[in-house]
């Protein structure tokens, strides 16, 4: 079974691959199954942006893209937001087979994230 933990959430490469591997032309089980994880993923990620929102909302202010911490905040706050961030999810799939068209359109900064997600012994 796939396990994550809401860490991913805040990784710039998660979102990157995933969408890369949204917009390839892939098989319909493939996509179909694809489809399925992101929409789970979606879901988790929404939630936790939710949760960080009311923490950051807690213990400081935001700005537009900006969030400040007040500084009689920021133990209480950073204790609270790797609590946060280790919340582990079971996704309740199994690693999903690698996509032929994924093969050839991996980077090396991709598999970090596939793994998670795939079974990548096929590309020994």
């Amino acid at each position: 079974m796939i396990k994550i933990e809401n860490s991913v959430f805040e990784d710039r490469q998660y979102l990157k691959t995933l969408t890369k591997i949204n917009d390839l032309d892939l098989h319909i089980t493939d996509a179909y199954r694809i489809s399925r994880l992101i929409k789970k993923l979606d879901e988790l990620s929404n939630e936790y942006n939710e949760f960080k929102k009311i923490l950051t909302n807690k213990y400081g202010t935001v700005d537009g893209d900006e969030v400040r911490i007040e500084k009689e905040n920021v133990e209480v706050f950073s204790k609270e937001f790797n609590e946060l961030m280790k919340i582990e999810h079971d996704l309740e799939v199994e690693l999903l087979p690698i996509p032929k068209s994924m093969e050839e359109n991996v980077s090396p900064s991709d598999l970090n994230v596939m793994e998670k997600f795939f079974d990548l012994s096929s590309l020994n």
